[in-house]
């Protein structure tokens, strides 16, 4: 009896087991690009800033570095990063307001300050990307072009609408593909005045961390190539942040 019972029991948690998925949702196809865009950003919600943790590997010609990020920032031109080894000991701090660079590396004693030009911006910031550009898609506050897009469709196959922003000129100023179900944008192109590619964005696994934000990205420039990757553990949107909390404080002198 016991034997029948045992018998019974693997087979009905073989059926669960077996159960089929729910299907996922059906594609939700908007009439109007207003309609589009209110969907897109309704889904973000507001940030003015944000502070996250997270494993963080960026590669470029330039330098390289992986290890844990602390990043804070304040919309639209305010960030400070810093990366610490696997022993928690700091590899790189930096800091920035669109007006001035302040860059820390511990290990070599460096303490420096100057103007936020690329070159000192190039520290941190990816090649082909403007400071605020690199907030707000830490933010995951998409799109980086202002208006409505100027057109827009979306891509069955892809299950993603795909919504383009152009210059006076026509020429592509910025690529978004955005999911058809959850609203999310999912990946961006950026393109200079001569149409060519700056830089690409990949972004995922949403709502995780925080309602609207994505807690993966992938970022890779062209010319010269870069890539910087980010794995979000901890992320807070609109923190209590002032400017001049974000500063790095300056070694103390021996």
């Amino acid at each position: 009896m016991k034997l029948l019972a045992v018998a019974f029991f693997l087979a009905c948690w073989g059926l669960i087991g077996c159960a089929p998925l729910p299907p996922a949702p059906p594609l939700v196809e908007v009439t109007s690009v207003t309609e589009l865009m209110g969907r897109l950003t309704s889904r973000q919600q507001g940030v003015s800033a944000f502070q996250g943790r997270g494993r963080l590997t960026y590669l470029s010609c330039r330098q390289n570095y992986s290890g844990t990020g602390l990043m804070q920032g304040i919309l639209p031109t305010t960030l400070r990063v810093d990366i610490l080894d696997l022993f928690g000991g700091s590899l790189l701090s930096f800091y920035s307001d669109g007006e001035v660079v302040q860059v820390f590396l511990p290990k070599e004693g460096k303490f420096m300050e100057g103007p936020a030009t690329p070159d000192n911006l190039g520290t941190f910031i990816p090649p082909g990307m403007s400071l605020p550009q690199v907030v707000r898609c830490l933010a995951g506050d998409l799109p980086l072009s202002s208006g409505e897009p100027s057109c827009w469709s979306l891509e069955k196959d892809k299950e993603q609408y795909l919504l383009e922003w152009q210059t006076a000129t026509g020429a592509c100023q910025e690529r978004l593909w955005v999911d058809a179900r959850s609203f999310h944008p999912v990946r961006a192109e950026w393109y200079d005045s001569g149409g060519s590619r700056r830089f690409s964005l990949e972004l995922s696994d949403y709502d995780a961390l925080a309602p609207g934000r994505p807690r993966w990205y992938k970022v890779l420039t062209y010319q010269p190539d870069s890539e910087l990757r980010l794995f979000f553990k901890e992320f807070q949107v609109n923190p209590s942040l002032r400017p001049e909390d974000l500063l790095l404080p300056r070694p103390q002198k021996p």
